[in-house]
This record gives C-alpha cells, sequence and structure tokens, in this order.
C-alpha cells in the first residue's frame, strides 16, 4: 500500500511508518498532497494535527473536495471524544495518538485493509 504522511515531525513518527509498511511518503505542505491528492498513487493520508500554520480540519476538507475516496488517519493529541466530535462528517479512518509506534501504525494498516476488502 501507498501512504503519504503530512507532518514536519518525520523523526517523530518514524515508527508508525514502519508500521504502516508498505511504500511511505513523507510530505511537509498541504499544498503539494492536494495538487497530487485528485490522481494520488496512495491508498491512505496520515495528517498531523500538529503541523505549524495548517487547521487539519481545513485540509480534511480541501482534501475532500479533490478525492474523497482516499482514506485520512490523524495524528493528535486529542482524546478520543473530542477528536470524533471535532472531525464528524470528515470521513476519518481513525485517530492516532502523537507517541504512536510501530504497534499503532499495523493497527492503522489492518484497519485500512479490512475497509478495502483485502484483509
Amino acid at each position: 500500500m501507498h501512504v503519504v504522511i503530512l507532518t514536519d515531525r518525520k523523526e517523530s513518527l518514524l515508527e508508525f511508518a514502519q508500521g504502516l509498511g508498505g511504500d511511505v511518503e513523507w510530505a511537509t505542505a498541504s499544498d503539494d498532497v492536494l495538487s497530487r491528492a485528485k490522481t494520488p498513487p496512495w491508498q491512505l493520508v496520515v495528517v498531523d494535527a500538529a503541523m505549524p500554520g495548517m487547521k487539519y480540519k481545513t485540509f480534511l476538507m480541501d482534501l475532500l473536495r479533490v478525492n474523497a475516496m482516499l482514506s485520512t488517519v490523524v495524528v493528535t493529541d486529542m482524546d478520543e471524544e473530542a477528536f470524533h466530535e471535532d472531525s464528524e462528517g470528515l470521513g476519518v479512518l481513525c485517530a492516532v495518538p502523537e507517541n504512536s509506534g510501530r504497534d499503532q501504525g499495523i493497527k492503522v494498516m489492518d484497519r485500512l485493509r479490512l475497509l478495502l476488502g483485502l484483509g
């Protein structure tokens, strides 16, 4: 599977990315991801909600307008209930904590495979 991770904290998310397996691409600019999202090579977009100068909800709404078929995961420090309320209607597969490791990446990919009928 092909994944893009939108973050400026690559080092902090390396173990999580290893758990995702497959082909992981890193991006530091939301505009770059949006410009490629119409016909992306990715099945999953991971968005770091802590990206400076970016509101993750605005990015997700823009991404939905460009390609509603992409699955998304948000890296956030919000608790599950607050995140659910905040992101309702944005089609997010799940949220993962900012300190996610390899095991969390594996769980995300297992969930995505089930969603896509590959698991």
